[in-house]
């Protein structure tokens, strides 16, 4: 049994991608680990604390057999420079503090990078303790916050900065996981040695993300009354570029037969509910997020998922984990990205795709796809979650991260 110390600012109840963190520790619990969570407190991806929790200088909990332990942070998720930051920051500091205390007796630390300061307590460890860490990056820093455009016009001295510590913090990690080939290739290419970078794809929760049919009477319970639902699942932020899909939603107002459903929440949901309100648009629905138990049955609602990221030429590097999700539930994708996610859906024969933003792209393949046999949209939903399974399952993905944990304490052994 190796003693674990998972190191992320999000944790469960938190939902979109934040649940990963959770899969990952499940996973290392089942494989007889013991595992350590140090983490913040819950607020992602609306930036305001979830109920029943209240800020406090630590706090403890068990989840499923793990132990989580949460240091204060400021609780933001504003599409603010300087808040995003302070969010960031103070996550580092107040997880310093509390891991020194909590994290001491670990044989070995997961780090997981996003955002890459979550690596700070991890690099305080190994100096004082001599703990080492494996990092598994899940965004491409700094490229996520220059993209991003928080620090349009006065993000060079920052680029730099963030720059020189990401480089720090590959070479004291004692190897690195990345979820997809492009990422490898960006990190090697600032001298980081191949061997050292690994790909391990995320994995799904698999007890939440399979095949199901759909349940009439939860399509009632959400008001999907259209015979074709285009829908979309997971975080609602600016880097999902949905502003194209609500653009599509209403060249498409007048078919009555397509519907479009939003499920989630983020710091772009209220602009995108004002904008249909504003544009009168019948055929959009927004829905809250739906606790795991649930997301099985949702998703197969959606006749086609949509999975979408921003025109930028990062996120051709970038792998949402909602892809593999939607591929596990066996559910037909729309993608509207390219790069390394575009290939996965390419060859899975799961969907179509689209150029990122592209509303009359969105538009085409929406048509093309309501016109398809049900049959072939239960085909291409089949071919997904058999590629899933070939591809990106746990006990594939999840063997990999455990060996590199398990491999970081014999190393330190040896020395």
């Amino acid at each position: 049994m190796t003693r674990i110390g998972l190191i992320t600012q999000w944790y469960d109840p938190e939902s979109g991608s934040a649940q990963t963190p959770g899969v990952i520790a499940r996973h290392m619990r089942k494989r007889g680990h013991s595992v350590s969570v140090l983490t913040g407190f819950p607020n992602y991806p609306a930036g305001k604390l979830y109920p029943g929790y209240r800020l406090r200088w630590y706090s403890r909990e068990d989840r499923d057999g793990v132990a989580v332990h949460r240091a204060p942070l400021w609780p933001d998720h504003a599409p603010s420079a300087g808040r995003r930051a302070l969010n960031y920051l103070s996550f580092a500091v107040g997880a310093t503090i509390v891991g020194m205390r909590v994290l001491r007796d670990v044989q070995v630390n997961l780090v997981y990078s996003s955002p890459i300061t979550a690596a700070v307590p991890a690099l305080v460890l190994r100096a004082i303790a001599r703990i080492p860490f494996v990092l598994q990056v899940q965004d491409m820093w700094p490229q996520t916050v220059m993209e991003s455009g928080f620090l349009a016009g006065r993000g060079a001295v920052v680029e730099r900065g963030l720059q020189r510590f990401c480089d720090y913090v590959y070479r004291r990690a004692r190897s690195i996981a990345v979820t997809s080939p492009g990422m490898k290739d960006l990190i090697t290419s600032r001298g980081i040695p191949p061997e050292k970078v690994l790909v391990v794809p995320n994995w799904s929760d698999e007890r939440s993300f399979y095949p199901v049919e759909p349940d009439a009477a939860l399509k009632d319970h959400l008001g999907l009354e259209r015979p074709f639902t285009v829908m979309y699942a997971g975080n609602v932020g600016d880097l999902q570029a949905l502003d194209a899909l609500i653009d599509a939603a209403a060249v498409l107002k007048e078919r009555t037969d397509i519907g479009f459903a939003i499920v989630g929440d983020g710091v772009q949901r209220a602009k995108l509910e004002h904008e249909v309100s504003e544009r009168a648009l019948k055929n959009v629905s927004f829905h809250e997020p739906q606790p795991f138990s649930r997301m099985a049955a949702v998703l197969a609602l959606g006749d086609v998922q949509f999975v979408s990221l921003k025109d930028m030429p990062l996120f051709r590097t970038t792998v949402p984990s909602k892809l593999q999700a939607t591929l596990a539930a066996g559910r037909p994708i729309l993608g509207a990205l390219r790069g390394d996610a575009e290939e996965i859906i390419t060859a899975a024969q799961a969907g179509v795709v689209v150029e990122p933003e592209s509303v009359q792209g969105i538009v085409n393949a929406i048509l093309s796809l309501r016109d398809l046999p049900a049959e072939e949209l239960a085909a291409m939903g089949r071919r997904g979650a058999a590629y899933y399974r070939s591809t990106f399952s746990e006990s594939a993905s999840g063997s990999r991260l455990s060996r590199l944990l398990e491999d970081a304490v014999v190393q330190k052994d040896l020395q």
